[in-house]
């Protein structure tokens, strides 16, 4: 079934409203506690310039790694630029990345929380790019977690569903420019569809798992952890 643009007031006033408590409480202690980091790969400069008082690293070095491991901030970004990449070329570096990594979090005692930040309108080295990543942090058998979501750009997915936003108007992702691109094309707006299509099929639509938006507001963070808990190996 082919998804119709929609009004963006209308679609997002229908939503459940936001889980009432305020977690971030509870997550910064956890995130500055000393042995978890977050690592965030960015394979596009817009991404980091979205951040503030956190470091960006551009070269990636098991001893740089070691070190920034061992900093004051909770965490770091990884500008890899590699959507600029063939396929090929962004596996092999997610991947010596995901090595360095391993060995300096594990030379540190530091638990890395990581994250590979793509582009909002779908265009990556998806699921290459984060495949090769999770073997070189020796975790091939994680799940991966997909999260299409810039709030600032206007990119929404509800109800499975990638929208940009055009004025007034929700799209789907896959009726804009961007699904064109000559190197990161897509048909599908639907992101269960979305993953079957980028796996070239070994990954089926119905075998990716959904979190939905009335699991996080309606089901909080005991819902989700439910949900998460129940995700085989491997699987989106």
């Amino acid at each position: 079934m082919k998804e119709s643009p929609v009004n963006c007031a209308t679609l997002l006033s229908s939503l459940p409203p936001e889980w009432p408590e305020d977690l971030l409480p509870v997550i910064v202690p956890q995130n500055s506690a000393g042995s978890v980091k977050v690592v965030v790969l960015d394979d596009d400069p817009t991404g980091t310039q979205t951040v503030r008082d956190i470091p960006v690293l551009t070269t990636w070095s098991e001893s740089t790694l070691r070190r920034e491991l061992q900093g004051a901030y909770p965490g770091f970004f990884l500008l890899t630029n590699s959507r600029s990449l063939t396929g090929g070329a962004a596996a092999d570096l997610a991947r010596e990345i995901g090595s360095n990594l391993r060995a300096a979090a594990a030379a540190v005692g530091v638990s890395p929380v990581v994250i590979s930040r793509s582009d909002s309108t779908l265009r990556g080295h998806f699921p290459g790019e984060v495949d090769a990543l999770a073997t070189g942090l020796g975790q091939e058998d994680a799940p991966r977690l997909l999260i299409p979501f810039f709030l600032e750009g206007g990119r929404f997915t509800i109800d499975n569903v990638h929208y940009v936003q055009d004025g007034d108007r929700l799209i789907p992702a896959a009726q804009t420019p961007f699904a064109e691109d000559a190197v990161f094309g897509f048909h599908s707006s639907e992101m269960r569809q979305w993953v079957e299509e980028n796996t070239a099929g070994r990954v089926s639509a119905e075998e990716v798992k959904v979190i939905s938006l009335s699991d996080l507001r309606r089901g909080g963070p005991k819902r989700v952890a439910a949900l998460l808990g129940g995700v085989p190996s491997r699987a989106i």
